[in-house]
């Protein structure tokens, strides 16, 4: 089984305040674009998991540890899955470009495996864990008004976008901690 885990872009950002646990309060127009990794999922019967990642944006994902290893172990922790799983992850997502990659991996990985059983808590676990913009990737389109809370946009806007992507690795924590004015 084949699932698309799509990147979003950021239509507007705006960057508020730091707070006390060290992410930063923002706001921001995105919407979910096309372009998206593919993930094979399969169950099966050995106790570890099997990750391959295929395309031309693997060199940087580290493999021992990444969104997707963190979210299993995190859903076995929770007791909310205990099989184990072959996934192949075949990146078309440039790794460090502000796409999301990483965490659209684990919201898709996440939506598929829990289907209609994520509940706000569960949410909230798993985005401390994998990613504050985790829930960005269950609305194709929307306004982030504080890191909880979402106006998902009631008339989707067709959006048409041109991205370049040059030579360059860009850490979105990087960036962040870069920020000095709010």
């Amino acid at each position: 089984m084949f699932i698309k885990s799509y990147s979003k872009i950021n239509l507007s950002l705006r960057v508020n305040n730091k707070l006390k646990n060290g992410l930063h309060e923002i706001q921001s127009y995105y919407c979910l674009l096309n372009l998206n990794d593919k993930i094979k999922i399969i169950k099966i019967k050995k106790k570890k998991d099997k990750i391959l990642f295929k395309g031309s944006f693997v060199k940087h994902i580290k493999k021992s540890n990444n969104s997707i290893i963190n979210l299993l172990k995190l859903l076995r922790k929770l007791k909310l899955i205990s099989n184990y799983y072959s996934l192949t992850i075949i990146k078309n997502i440039p790794v460090f470009s502000g796409l999301g990659g990483g965490t659209s991996n684990a919201a898709f990985i996440l939506q598929y495996l829990l289907k209609n059983k994520i509940t706000n808590n569960i949410l909230a676990k798993v985005e401390k864990e994998i990613g504050s913009d985790l829930r960005l990737f269950f609305h194709n389109q929307g306004y982030l008004e504080n890191l909880k809370t979402i106006k998902v946009s009631k008339k989707k806007q067709k959006l048409f976008f041109l991205l370049s992507r040059p030579n360059i690795n860009c850490s979105t924590r990087e960036i962040f901690l870069k920020v000095k004015k709010y």
